[in-house]
């Protein structure tokens, strides 16, 4: 059954999700006119002051309604966006709609007012399901679903029709509250150590994991890489549903040091039955400093400690020397050296395989 709360005020980091008020209606004008705002909606562009002053009119009246929830998203003192959540009773579900002025698109705000959205939709109103719409063109109202963790799930073809008469397909993406708890539950998954919190990667990760990812001379001895930045945010949705799952066997994490925050790099452990492996990257500008070798030490107490795992392994390119030297560090022998095992684009290289078992690791 859900409990009914009406528009309460949420805050973030960075904004504030509340009622709107009259005197929003100047800073509403100015992103609701632009045509680029409201080409993937349906709404037209607001032709002047006073429309969106008469529609913020209608908008205040409803406040009253305990079932009734549309926030602005206030921004460094300006209402910059509204988002909305269209609940249905007796499915327990609702649907949540959004928009924000152009000038801050491609900054993390609506993913953070959505997410903000979720959360309360799920552990003060008690929803079951949250569903997102958007139109297929409409790519960054995807990615802001997706960073939010939904599953894309249909597409209705040809069902909105835009102010030129042209057809276009929506695409449909669902949150179940199971779902969202098991996220939150990985979210709270963090492996300590002196200097770095290991903590599960995530779609908001995006910039500083590309910024590795993405870069030839990092990732030379990789089976990947170098990534296209769509390449990075398949890799971090895949991390946040790994994560996410009943039963999770892949576990990546990104490298955030204690002392300021800053994204080192990431590791990760993947299991196979009672068999695991990890392995890791640096940012170029922190290697040589213990950090894989740390990183490297939490994974092997994660994976036989917590995990229970019974023999973990790594590997390599021959090549990457710094690798293999950590690999040694952390207790792990050599136990093959394949020849032209690796491949990578038309380079074959030979790879090295090093492994502990849990009873060396306790030893």
């Amino acid at each position: 059954m859900l409990t009914h709360k009406g528009t309460v005020e949420i805050h973030t980091p960075r904004l504030t999700l509340r009622r709107y008020r009259m005197e929003d209606t100047d800073d509403t004008y100015r992103w609701c006119r632009d045509p680029e705002v409201s080409k993937y909606v349906t709404w037209e562009p607001h032709a002047s002051p006073e429309a969106t002053a008469e529609l913020l009119a209608g908008w205040i009246g409803k406040y009253e309604a305990p079932d009734y929830y549309h926030w602005t998203i206030e921004y460094e003192g300006a209402s910059v966006g509204n988002i909305a959540l269209m609940p249905k009773d007796r499915l327990e579900s609702a649907e949540i709609g959004y928009a924000l002025a152009r000038s801050l698109w491609r900054q993390g705000i609506m993913t953070e007012a959505a997410s903000a959205v979720v959360r309360f939709a799920f552990r003060e109103v008690g929803m079951r399901r949250l569903v997102i719409r958007w139109i297929v063109e409409n790519t960054g109202s995807g990615d802001v679903a997706h960073r939010c963790g939904f599953t894309r799930e249909g597409i209705e073809r040809d069902v909105f029709v835009d102010r030129d008469g042209k057809a276009h397909d929506i695409l449909r993406a669902s949150l179940l509250r199971d779902e969202f708890d098991r996220q939150q539950a990985g979210v709270g998954t963090v492996l300590e150590t002196e200097r770095m919190i290991l903590r599960p990667a995530r779609t908001s990760d995006f910039e500083a994991v590309y910024a590795y990812a993405g870069d030839a001379e990092t990732t030379r001895y990789m089976i990947w890489g170098p990534n296209s930045p769509e390449d990075t945010l398949r890799f971090l949705r895949a991390s946040e549903t790994a994560w996410a799952s009943r039963d999770p066997h892949d576990f990546d994490f990104v490298l955030i040091r204690k002392s300021d925050g800053e994204l080192l790099g990431g590791c990760g452990l993947y299991e196979s039955g009672d068999l695991g492996e990890v392995g890791w990257i640096l940012r170029p500008e922190f290697r040589r400093r213990g950090y894989a070798t740390e990183a490297g030490e939490a994974l092997l107490r994660f994976g036989f400690a917590e995990r229970k795992l019974w023999r973990i392994r790594a590997r390599c390119d021959s090549r990457n020397t710094p690798s293999w030297h950590v690999m040694e560090r952390l207790g792990m022998r050599r136990e093959g050296f394949f020849r032209q095992a690796r491949k990578k684009n038309s380079e074959r290289a030979d790879e090295l395989e090093y492994a502990i078992l849990r009873g060396e690791w306790e030893g």
